[in-house]
């Protein structure tokens, strides 16, 4: 029993190694981002999560970890950098804003290269860590622009956060397993599967909660007291933001690329009749961040709190005579129709945010 046992086993063993060698990679270069702990090499076909057209989504990222990227490296015009909200996980590969945005340059007979370099969950800490860990791997990569969509996840931070801004791993053993990743066939089958069916819950909350919507009960009073938002850690935080923004526009000018930023905005809060106007309390969501420093708070407290966010980022891009595009104040989102969650839009909210880059960055000189 034991030697037959031992047979199958071998047998087994023999083709496993079989399979590896055969559609494996291992005998070729290795990948100059096999140390990356981010998704690449990613093609997943799953049904809409968000329940709207089309039934069927696409996600892909190429060996580069680029999402949406048509042509080579050299010949990117625009890398768009964030966090989820720039990867747009829920969204098929054509309804994008990056997707929207170079259709609409299409259109008009002009050919955009766009790649999408959005990591879910990636504040600027992350984004500046990119350039050595990912960006400057890459031969060829040449963007012309740099477009970073940022805020939402820089809230009052003070520093980098492990779980999503680290994408090169340390250890001799963290290694070993990412080379060992990066050749085996049998991983990247069991990596596809795992991702396809992964429930959508597992990273974000699709649910209404936190939006300022028509027929919800709003208030216009703040409840944070006038000097909340000039406590010394609050300051401390801005002003790290805005170091940040700083760096990422030098390491931008560095890669031989133009620096933009973009601000974002939440679901707490809307305008009626130009006034600010804001969900009574927040409930418990994404938003979290924000009640953990300040306590109980209602939607014009958020708006107050990602203005300063905003500003912050402005001035600071201002400073580094970067292009900045302010569209946390210069969009009109209609949040029921825009969003599916707290922060994050569905395709509706893509082409909003397409057509508004798409109008800034036609009056950009040069673009």
């Amino acid at each position: 029993m034991l030697r037959l046992i031992s047979i199958n086993l071998i047998i087994f063993a023999c083709l496993i190694i079989g399979l590896e060698l055969l559609f494996g990679t291992w005998f070729s270069s290795t990948h100059a981002l096999h140390q990356f702990t981010k998704p690449r090499n990613i093609a997943l076909e799953r049904p809409n999560p968000l329940g709207d057209e089309p039934a069927v989504i696409h996600y892909t990222r190429d060996a580069n970890g680029f999402r949406g990227l048509a042509a080579d490296v050299s010949e990117i015009d625009l890398l768009t950098v964030g966090g989820s909200t720039t990867d747009q996980r829920y969204l098929d590969d054509s309804a994008t804003f990056q997707a929207r945005l170079a259709a609409s340059f299409a259109d008009e007979g002009r050919q955009i290269a766009i790649a999408n370099a959005g990591i879910d969950g990636q504040s600027t800490f992350g984004h500046i860590a990119n350039f050595e860990a990912w960006f400057n791997r890459i031969d060829g990569l040449a963007p012309r622009y740099i477009l970073y969509y940022v805020g939402i996840n820089d809230a009052l931070i003070l520093s980098s956060k492990p779980e999503f801004d680290v994408i090169e791993a340390s250890g001799k053993l963290r290694r070993l397993q990412l080379f060992i990743r990066e050749k085996s066939a049998l991983y990247q089958l069991y990596l596809i599967a795992k991702q396809a069916m992964r429930p959508p819950e597992e990273s974000h909350q699709l649910s209404h909660a936190n939006f300022a919507l028509p027929g919800t009960p709003l208030t216009d009073t703040p409840t944070l007291a006038p000097d909340a938002l000039q406590d010394p850690d609050v300051t401390r935080a801005l002003d790290t933001l805005g170091d940040n923004i700083a760096t990422l526009a030098r390491l931008t000018r560095e890669m031989g690329a133009v620096p933009i930023f973009v601000t974002q905005r939440s679901t707490a809060w809307t305008l009626e009749n130009g006034k600010v106007v804001g969900i009574k309390q927040i409930s418990p969501g994404f938003l979290n961040r924000y009640t953990a420093r300040f306590g109980p708070i209602n939607g014009v407290d958020v708006h107050a709190v990602e203005s300063r966010i905003a500003d912050a980022i402005l001035t600071a891009c201002r400073a580094a005579d970067a292009a900045c595009f302010d569209l946390m104040h210069e969009v009109t989102f209609d949040l029921g129709r825009d969003f599916y969650d707290e922060v994050h839009t569905n395709a509706v909210g893509a082409e909003v945010i397409a057509a508004y880059l798409h109008r800034k960055l036609s009056e950009l000189e040069g673009f």
